[in-house]
């Protein structure tokens, strides 16, 4: 199978959509002895970021992953190349390509919450996004929600959406030992994970946490609560405190440690496509506090505590886990039983079989 895997979005930066990008390519390179991987980058140094594997080879098109000048050149690479599939698992394949194309869209969040994106992103989906998903042989998703949104806000046909969803990566297991917070870190704290994006919400986590210390259960001490995602400066609502400690930055095996030595976490977000960090904090057996919206519950299933995501739901949530033992440790359990649920293998497995039938026109 001759597949031409565009990536011209790696960088040294290891976002949401590239850890995707990078993480499948490396289970279907597990599974599939047959596969060969044209991988597009953006530069020739970008190629050192690639999986090591024989079958694999950079080809450097000096294009950027969301430069319009790409419509119209990618095609033409394209057509040269002569992919029996080509896959963009980004938001910006060339919507001219008339070959056998998958691609994959993780969410619709600039479409969902249009009022905290300009318009040039609307008109990104209606230009390129929404006509490369009708002509696409298959578009790929995440979850169910996003397919839902997919459906209903790009008008794509229910049967051409599959859902293929994602994993933890290899850093967010449970740890061996004791759980050892990171150095400096206060004991005991609550952690909230994303970034300053309003849809992430992390604004009602330090609200909530607000109220929690104003009125705490009887006989719980209320600790303190770490932002990670979030830099001093960053938005008006997270000011550093001997309360609130702001992480703008931590490597996976850093955030795993974070996950696993917190009395709980809190992941408020109004919108995911998937919700990898709240994955992750299963994965790590950490107490879990989760939002009820979109694909949240589908991710976390019985192994977290779902709440409404204001504030006054929230406290209440992380009330209940700091002053319930057996809830707390219900929660750790159940955890990383529902992290194992989903696998990389699995959407791997996946995306092979809709490339399969996409090579054969369907």
């Amino acid at each position: 199978m001759k597949l031409i895997y565009d990536l011209r979005l790696l960088s040294g930066q290891m976002h949401g959509m590239t850890r995707y990008a990078l993480e499948l390519l490396r289970a279907m390179l597990a599974l599939e002895p047959e596969l060969a991987v044209g991988a597009l980058v953006r530069r020739p140094e970008d190629a050192q970021l690639l999986p090591s594997d024989p079958r694999l080879v950079a080809i450097a098109c000096k294009l950027g992953p969301y430069a319009l000048t790409s419509q119209w050149i990618l095609p033409k690479i394209l057509d040269g190349l002569r992919p029996e599939i080509y896959h963009c698992p980004f938001y910006a394949p060339p919507a001219r390509f008339k070959g056998p194309m998958v691609f994959t869209v993780h969410d619709l969040i600039h479409l969902k919450f249009p009022r905290d994106h300009g318009a040039r992103h609307r008109l990104f989906y209606r230009w390129v996004v929404a006509p490369a998903a009708r002509r696409a042989r298959a578009v790929l998703t995440v979850s169910q929600s996003s397919k839902r949104d997919l459906v209903d806000l790009l008008g794509v046909e229910d049967k051409k959406i599959i859902v293929t969803p994602i994993a933890a990566g290899e850093a967010f297991r449970p740890p061996q030992g004791a759980a050892v917070p990171p150095a400096g870190w206060p004991q005991g704290y609550l952690l909230a994970v994303g970034n300053p994006k309003p849809h992430k919400n992390l604004a009602a986590a330090v609200e909530a946490h607000g109220l929690l210390k104003k009125n705490p259960p009887p006989g719980v001490a209320v600790p303190p609560l770490v932002l990670v995602g979030v830099g001093p400066g960053q938005a008006d609502w997270a000011r550093p405190s001997e309360d609130l400690f702001l992480v703008p930055y931590l490597s996976d095996d850093q955030l795993a440690a974070a996950y696993a030595a917190a009395r709980a976490v809190v992941i408020p977000s109004l919108y995911e496509g998937f919700g990898l960090p709240a994955l992750e904090a299963l994965a790590c057996g950490a107490p879990l506090v989760c939002s009820d919206q979109a694909s949240l519950p589908e991710v976390v299933g019985a192994a977290a505590l779902l709440s409404d995501p204001e504030p006054p739901a929230l406290a209440q949530a992380l009330g209940r886990v700091l002053a319930e033992p057996e809830l707390r440790a219900r929660l750790r359990r159940a955890g990383p039983k529902q992290a194992a649920s989903f696998s990389w293998a699995q959407a791997a497995r996946a995306t092979l079989a809709v490339y399969r039938r996409a090579m054969g026109g369907g």
